[in-house]
């Protein structure tokens, strides 16, 4: 779930509670193990009466967990940033617009691992929900960091976080909003998700609350 592009860019710098201590490059800061700031957005949609998540299948040219399946969209906050700007990922990754005032957030999330950049990844992550009914048809996929975007059922999803199925039935389209879009249907099992089960379990339950309007709602 973390962004592992490699482009130039400027992150803030964040000490042990959470504040701005400095700035530095994307680079440095994964190369030191500074803390520094990330957006998550989770999709919600229904289709046919049913409640599913949105998910994306990670480029093969991800320096951080290639051709894993991963939430909506993420990516780093850049310097001087709020969190809601991260918004803009959704145009960036997803190819379709949406405004901060329909983010439902979720909180904070904490998070300390080696991402594939750097020797460590120190990050502190700003959740969202969004509630988006658009088919994946529709959306148009930078190739460079999503590979594809699928359709899980929550409940199925669930059950698989849950240790109850090994694997669960996902249908997606490949390279959206490009010539050669094409349907497609994957089975994929625990090993196939980008690390953090308990991040996981914890944010399909808030999505299934979320697309049943049920409060409260944290990370």
């Amino acid at each position: 779930m973390a962004d592992g592009a490699t482009r130039a860019e400027m992150l803030d710098v964040l000490d042990d509670m959470g504040r701005i201590i400095g700035t530095k490059s994307r680079a440095a800061v994964h190369l030191d193990g500074d803390w520094h700031r990330v957006f998550h957005c989770q999709v919600i949609a229904i289709r046919a009466s049913k409640e599913v998540v949105v998910l994306q299948r990670r480029s093969h040219l991800k320096a951080a967990f290639p051709r894993l399946f991963d939430i909506s969209a993420a990516g780093h906050l850049a310097a001087g940033e709020e969190p809601t700007e991260g918004i803009r990922e959704l145009e960036e990754e997803l190819g379709f617009t949406a405004t901060a005032n329909n983010l439902m957030p979720l909180g904070t999330r904490r998070l300390v691992d080696d991402s594939g950049e750097g020797h460590l990844n120190r990050e502190i992550t700003s959740v969202f929900l969004l509630r988006d009914d658009r088919p994946l048809a529709d959306y148009v996929l930078q190739r460079t960091e999503v590979d594809a975007v699928f359709d899980a059922r929550i409940d199925e999803f669930l059950e698989l976080l849950a240790g109850t199925v090994e694997s669960i039935e996902i249908r997606g389209v490949r390279h959206a909003g490009s010539p050669d879009a094409q349907d497609i249907v994957e089975q994929i099992s625990l090993e196939d998700l980008v690390p953090g089960l308990e991040y996981w379990k914890t944010l399909m339950i808030m999505s299934q609350r979320f697309a049943r309007n049920q409060r409260p709602l944290s990370i």
